[in-house]
């Protein structure tokens, strides 16, 4: 691209640092060197629309760090002049530029591609292949709600295929109407499906499907395969009504449940790519025995779905968002910050639970005999550590890690004495956890997550939720 302004592209905006009269000024060095950056940084916006991969957006964003107007003039020695009000006003520009121009924007789209793997797979597979799988559709929907497939997305060709290829994918469903709710209902009832439920479990058979699909406001139902549709939001109704019904560690919930969301009984072996591949980890959790039907709805959808089911969401505990002040990332990953809250909260209230119940039993200094082989002393070191860095003192159990809680209450003295009369099995407590764990690092590393997820998640934080309340 040339310099000059005859040869500038008509919609390249209007560089107003250049208006401010340097002339003669031993200034203008300076700026010529900063004209010159900004124009390498805007032909390397337009190069990104050829690309869609992480570590291509990454390399091209570390050339564009480098070789920024603000850290060029910085280099170039622009403090001497801070001083001179005419430099002030060409920092204050500068900085304008930093924070409101698409090198931010597109610093936030690289870092949610490079931290979600499977994301760069999926946009180069939509230049060959437009069908739309179930597993990407939660993620890209987040990605799209995050302004990173817009028209002006600096890549935009990719952008359009992720563009088509959600419209294609939507534009699958429909809201029935009363009527057609009724009729959908009736066929359900003499289908195999529901004849299998009513032998199974016959209290769950009939939970007033009709009732709850004429709540439905927003399209659910899949054209190319409406009986389906019908079968999983069926069933996600039935997961509510028993989830909220029946004792929360009951072995006829815990049967009930494996027949939809898998049998996770028998420890795990986690390979990495579970926790990286959105794609790995749907075939893992189908493998386990996962019903996909379960999550196969557009966004909106699924989340009325499991509103209708009981299975909301709880409110957030922080403070709402300023919408006007709401940055990309938190746009960018909302099922991963409201699943980052639900776990949270209920990670708060596990460790007063087990604190509770361990100190009524053993006394205030339950850690130093109740704990697994390892985790008193690295809970100590946590401790140490941290108030060794000036944080304030807090009690023991809040060094504690995810994976403890379940060593904890399965613990066979614990488990004997105090946790079994809340909890019933074992099994079922480290299936619960296991079923979280994929979910708890994923939101602990801000790594987009899936539907199956939400689901997941969703479940089993109501039955731990419940437990403890029964306590």
């Amino acid at each position: 691209m040339s310099g000059s302004g005859k040869d500038a592209p008509k919609d390249q905006p209007p560089r107003r640092i250049l208006e401010i009269d340097l002339h003669g000024s031993p200034k203008v060095k300076i700026l010529e060197e900063a004209r010159l950056a900004l124009e390498k940084r805007e032909d390397l916006l337009r190069e990104m629309e050829k690309h869609s991969g992480a570590f291509t957006l990454r390399g091209q964003l570390e050339q564009m760090e480098r070789g920024s107007v603000l850290a060029h003039v910085r280099e170039a020695g622009l403090h001497r002049f801070e001083e001179d009000s005419a430099m002030r006003t060409i920092r204050e520009q500068f900085r304008d530029i930093e924070q409101s121009s698409a090198f931010s924007y597109a610093r936030e789209a690289a870092r949610l591609l490079e931290e979600n793997s499977t994301i760069p797979r999926i946009l180069e597979e939509l230049k060959h292949n437009q069908a739309f799988t179930r597993t990407a559709l939660g993620p890209m929907w987040e990605l799209r709600q995050a302004g990173l497939f817009a028209e002006d997305a600096p890549w935009q060709r990719t952008a359009a295929l992720a563009r088509d290829a959600m419209t294609k994918y939507e534009a699958r469903f429909r809201l029935p109407d009363q009527l057609e709710s009724g009729l959908l209902a009736e066929r359900f009832r003499v289908s195999a499906v529901a004849e299998n439920l009513a032998i199974h479990h016959p209290g769950l058979a009939d939970q007033g499907l009709q009732q709850a699909m004429e709540k439905m406001r927003t399209p659910w139902l899949d054209q190319q395969e409406a009986m389906r549709s019908v079968a999983g939001f069926a069933e996600i109704q039935r997961i509510g009504e028993a989830v909220r019904t029946m004792p929360a560690f009951d072995d006829s919930l815990a049967a009930t449940l494996r027949e939809s969301l898998g049998d996770w009984r028998d420890p795990i072996q986690w390979q990495p790519e579970i926790f990286t591949d959105l794609t790995a980890r749907a075939d893992f959790y189908v493998g386990l025995g996962f019903n996909p039907a379960l999550t196969d709805f557009p966004p909106p959808a699924f989340e009325q779905g499991l509103e209708i089911a009981g299975l909301e969401a709880a409110p957030s505990e922080s403070e709402p968002a300023d919408s006007e002040e709401e940055d990309g990332e938190e746009a960018g990953l909302m099922r991963t910050n409201v699943a980052h809250d639900q776990l949270q909260r209920v990670e708060r209230s596990l460790r007063r639970f087990i604190d509770k119940k361990l100190t009524r039993f053993c006394g205030p200094d339950w850690p130093k005999h109740r704990l697994p082989n390892g985790i008193y002393d690295r809970w100590q070191e946590k401790k140490h550590k941290a108030e060794e860095d000036g944080a304030e003192e807090r009690p023991l159990i809040e060094y504690s890690d995810f994976t403890d809680y379940a060593l904890i209450i399965c613990r066979k003295d614990n488990w004997r004495e105090v946790f079994s009369t809340f909890f019933r099995r074992q099994e079922s407590v480290r299936e619960t956890f296991q079923r979280l764990h994929p979910i708890r690092l994923d939101v602990a590393h801000a790594r987009l997550i899936t539907q199956d997820d939400e689901f997941f998640l969703r479940v089993e934080v109501k039955r731990l939720e419940t437990a403890m309340c029964d306590a």
